[in-house]
């Protein structure tokens, strides 16, 4: 099994650290970023102020309140409509239009404009003509003297007062009283913008909210960057709803009025005609005092006379009000009553029929007659007044029970009294006629003085608590919170982008990597080199990359055998992860040890010791085997460096694999082991091509090359499968390429940490020659965070 290695937490300090330059960049970016921002972003302060909404009835100075029984059925507002109804555009508007918001004016500054407070402006524009009232302008001028001014700085003087065509509007601008000390600049800029824009803005930044659980209170509040311009919106939204609530009253209170005096007409008519019939029936029949003619028959039946009479008072209100109701032209006129019809359904289907009603005439000041909400109102305002006819039959059924049971009891009380004249009963049946109509009309002219006076004594349903005030302190932009959250952004996006680069890379990145992967042994780490020339290993070199070569002859030692020759092979996944570079510098460290060696180059298919050594191509493996070339003609003598010597491939076969086979490639080893100490074998990739199974069984140990940030973990499946089936002697692992710098990878040198950490220190000083440097710090910088 893969052994099981960790890294200690100073190791991932030490290969993560090469990013602090980039979270260290990002981070200042992102903290200048803001500084810029909070130094050009206006201060934004919160005005608040809070009303408490009051029930919303008539006549609160009646002492029994009878009318309000009758024309409300409801003892309040619901405060979320309440709510609405304030941060509605409608209430926005009248806002607007009171305090004159669709102009502004700015003050020009050196680092930003600022609003100046309504009303307390230098300048002021006067609009004398607009072709387009949904069209907005802006005006920006300077302010010569006291006389004059120009629009911008290089504009041509003009004069306050002076009257100004465009294409789109007349308009003329006025000096104030106010001085020009107070100021920042001579600069000002005036905009202009519908009312509808601007109402819309007020809707957005308005916010209003109950000040706490089961109260009447509520909290206005603006964000504004003008405590004075955020005063005057705040209390100014207070103001007009009241007003507002005063005319909803009013309006109400009217339309009731108009009512009951419709009701009183048709009563006194009525009255007139039955008092006409009295009168005549008393001058015909001569019966001038019916109550005391009659009173000793009539003892009986009073009591039954008198809910009699109740019950036709009853049904005569139910035709009143089903009139009433059938009339179309009554259909949106608000202010109907229940006339103290005694039956809670309809009471609260007349309640529901005013409010549908005075919504109604709310939407056509704001809304067109297609309107679906408008429609959608009309529509129930039918249905309800439908219901409420429906409702009224059923009531009508239960009076005419009720008078039903009445008469038949009275008949049968009439009948012991029927010796009474007929001419007196008729006049009886008249004054009782008579009685009824001025009881409905004495009922009548009660509510009428009390709307009146209900009218006359409105009083606004919302009382103002607190003024708008502002504390002074800045809401936005939180300084604190800026710095933080940037500090933290220019800290995260580094590291999102690092840890997704980790995550998706799938290459040898460190030690650890190699270890969970495979048992194979390490033999060697060779670091990048900074050296131009392919052959690394001199004899006069001193350099670090040289001693790693060192070490890896040193540690051959252990996979060699000690007496006789030994055949080295080289081998890797794929190409490109420095194979041949590894076998040119190993064969030259054993070289340099004074053991005769020589490097076979058998990567027939992409030959490359030749070229690294600037040799040319000459007689090779491939002619040795096919027999156009003896085995004295082919090696041949690296020079600069004793006891090593190179043979190249030759022609390049059109079967490499199959050559491989010949009896001749064995006779070749069989010659090179005698006359040499030491053979290193550059061989093909083994992830590609098989020639180094073929070749292994010359081999008494293989080196398996694998290159930092280039081979991919999955080929070590494939190391662990060789290492472990063993079909390649001995197998070791070289790590190529190695960049220590980025720190990504933990390098066990010298006693597992000289040539590793001490590099990182700098205590490797006069140990090797470092190679100068030649390329700039911000390349480096970059190929270490794309590498």
């Amino acid at each position: 099994m893969p052994r099981s290695t960790g890294r200690s937490p100073r190791d991932l300090l030490f290969s993560y650290a090469r990013y602090l330059p980039w979270i260290l960049l990002s981070t200042a970016i992102t903290l200048l970023y803001t500084f810029f921002q909070l130094r050009y972003s206006p201060n934004i302060y919160n005005v608040s102020g809070s009303m408490q909404l009051k029930s919303n009835r008539q006549g609160r100075g009646m002492s029994d309140g009878k009318l309000t029984d009758l024309l409300f059925a409801e003892s309040g507002n619901s405060l979320n409509d309440e709510m609405q109804i304030i941060r509605s555009r409608s209430m926005a508007r009248r806002v607007v239009q009171r305090l004159e918001l669709q102009t502004r004016y700015y003050n020009v500054g050196s680092i930003r404009s600022t609003l100046i407070t309504p009303g307390l402006s230098p300048v002021s524009l006067e609009i004398l003509s607009l072709k387009d009232s949904l069209q907005g302008f802006t005006l920006a001028i300077t302010v010569k003297d006291d006389r004059s001014y120009s629009l911008g700085e290089k504009g041509s003087p003009r004069y306050f007062g002076q009257v100004i065509q465009e294409p789109s509007f007349t308009y003329r601008i006025v000096r104030t009283p106010l001085l020009l000390d107070g100021f920042a600049s001579r600069d000002f800029i005036i905009s202009y913008q519908p009312v509808d824009a601007v109402a819309g803005e007020l809707v957005g930044s308005l916010t209003v909210g109950l000040s706490g659980d089961a109260t009447n209170i509520l909290k206005l509040g603006l964000e504004s960057e003008n405590i004075g311009y955020g005063v005057d919106v705040v209390n100014q939204f207070m103001k007009e709803y009241q007003q507002y609530g005063l005319e909803d009253n009013r309006e109400m209170s009217g339309n009731a009025l108009r009512f009951i005096n419709d009701q009183l007409d048709t009563i006194q008519r009525d009255l007139g005609k039955v008092e006409n019939d009295l009168r005549f029936s008393r001058e015909k029949n001569r019966v001038f005092d019916p109550e005391e003619q009659s009173a000793g028959m009539l003892s009986m039946v009073t009591e039954l006379e008198k809910n009699i009479s109740a019950q036709e008072v009853r049904s005569k209100l139910l035709d009143y009000l089903e009139n009433y109701l059938r009339d179309d032209r009554n259909l949106f006129r608000s202010g109907f009553t229940s006339l103290g019809v005694d039956d809670p359904i309809f009471a609260e289907q007349v309640a529901q029929l005013n409010k549908l009603q005075v919504e109604r005439e709310s939407l056509l000041k704001s809304t067109l007659p297609n309107n679906p909400v408008l429609i959608a109102n009309e529509t129930a305002i039918r249905k309800l007044r439908s219901d409420a006819l429906d409702n009224l039959k059923s009531i009508r059924k239960s009076y005419q029970t009720v008078s039903s049971d009445l008469r038949s009891q009275a008949g049968k009380n009439n009948r012991e009294i029927s010796e009474i004249p007929a001419k007196q009963k008729q006049l009886i049946e008249i004054t009782r006629r008579q009685k009824i109509m001025e009881q409905l009309f004495s009922f009548l002219l009660e509510k009428k003085i009390e709307m009146s006076i209900g009218s006359a004594s409105t009083i606004p349903s919302s009382r103002i608590i607190e003024s708008a005030s502002s504390s002074g302190i800045p809401v936005k932009p939180q300084k604190g919170r800026s710095y933080a959250f940037a500090l933290l952004l220019g800290m995260l996006v580094p590291a999102a982008v690092i840890f997704l680069k980790e995550f998706l890379n799938d290459k040898v990145r460190s030690r650890n990597d190699i270890e969970q992967f495979t048992q194979a042994p390490i033999l060697g780490e060779i670091s990048h080199s900074q050296d131009n020339r392919d052959l690394v290993v001199r004899k006069d070199s001193r350099a670090f990359i040289a001693e790693q070569f060192r070490m890896v002859r040193s540690n051959l030692q252990y996979l060699v055998p000690k007496q006789g020759s030994a055949c080295i092979m080289v081998t890797s996944s794929l190409s490109g992860e420095g194979k041949s570079y590894i076998s040119l510098n190993v064969a030259a460290a054993l070289a340099l040890a004074g053991k005769k060696t020589v490097i076979l180059e058998f990567d027939m298919r992409k030959p490359s010791i030749l070229t690294k050594l600037g040799l040319p191509r000459r007689t090779g493996i491939s002619n040795f085997i096919i027999g156009n070339a003896s085995y004295d003609e082919l090696a041949e003598k690296v020079e600069g460096t004793d006891n090593l010597f190179v043979i190249g491939s030759g022609p390049i076969p059109p079967n490499p694999s199959e050559l491989l086979l010949d009896s001749k490639c064995q006779e070749l080893f069989k010659q090179l082991r005698k006359d040499y100490e030491v053979v290193v074998i550059d061989t093909a990739p083994i992830g590609l091509v098989s020639d180094a199974i073929t070749l292994g069984q010359q081999a008494d140990a293989s080196l398996y090359v694998l290159r930092h940030n280039y081979t991919q973990k999955r080929q070590m499946k494939m190391v662990e499968e060789l290492y472990q089936s063993k079909k390649l002697p001995r197998l070791s692992l070289v790590i190529n390429d190695i960049d220590l710098r980025t720190g990504s990878y933990d390098y066990y040198g010298y006693g597992n940490y000289a040539g590793g950490y001490s590099s990182r220190y700098g205590y490797t000083e006069g140990y090797y020659d470092n190679p100068a440097r030649t390329d700039r710090w911000l390349s480096r910088l970059l190929k270490r965070f794309f590498s």
